[in-house]
């Protein structure tokens, strides 16, 4: 089998009323070489049905079934599972209640390819509500020396919509409760 270029990973709590969604918006990606690494932390509603579904349907599905829910401390251990068996090149986030845009993957890989110095990559966020339609947006900057100089005071990235490279190094660490991706990035940044 040929080794994935993208592992995306997502954690699945409870997220059955978005979840087709946004499983679908990875699946129908136009960039189709990637893994799909899916932790169900102990849902208690239709997510884990919806996920099995969608194995049983895509090879490229790999769910991963925790034992014991632990809170927001487990969602932080959840994206370490995952990055600590992804196989890709990248790593790709996605959330259990967001969208992505069908061309995401290729446009990221493109620049991550062409870029080989950058380590990781974002894009903008829409904001959409239940009927698809726009209701706001999020916009960071789009060069590494704005990024940087602007990320002390408000925040560039948006986590759902990072590739970042995968490093033997790179991991989430647990005690930036609710801040992880922050931490993350400015970790880094200072590499």
């Amino acid at each position: 089998m040929d080794q994935k270029l993208i592992s995306v990973i997502m954690s699945v709590y409870n997220g059955e009323k978005y979840l087709v969604q946004a499983i679908d918006s990875i699946l129908n990606q136009t960039y189709q070489n990637f893994e799909f690494i899916i932790i169900d932390d102990c849902s208690t509603d239709n997510s884990s049905h919806i996920l099995q579904e969608y194995a049983q349907k895509d090879s490229r599905i790999k769910i991963i079934k925790k034992e014991k829910n632990i809170g927001i401390k487990g969602f932080i251990e959840n994206l370490n599972l995952g990055i600590s068996i992804a196989e890709g090149k990248y790593i790709a986030r996605m959330d259990q209640d967001d969208v992505s845009l069908p061309e995401r993957f290729q446009k990221q890989v493109i620049f991550l390819e062409n870029n080989p110095k950058i380590s990781m990559v974002g894009a903008q966020i829409d904001f959409i509500n239940e009927k698809n339609e726009i209701i706001g947006e999020k916009i960071g900057a789009l060069e590494h020396e704005e990024i940087v100089k602007k990320m002390t005071s408000q925040i560039q990235l948006f986590h759902p919509v990072i590739m970042f490279r995968n490093h033997q190094n790179i991991k989430y660490r647990e005690k930036f409760i609710y801040c992880e991706d922050y931490d993350l990035y400015l970790n880094l940044i200072t590499q």
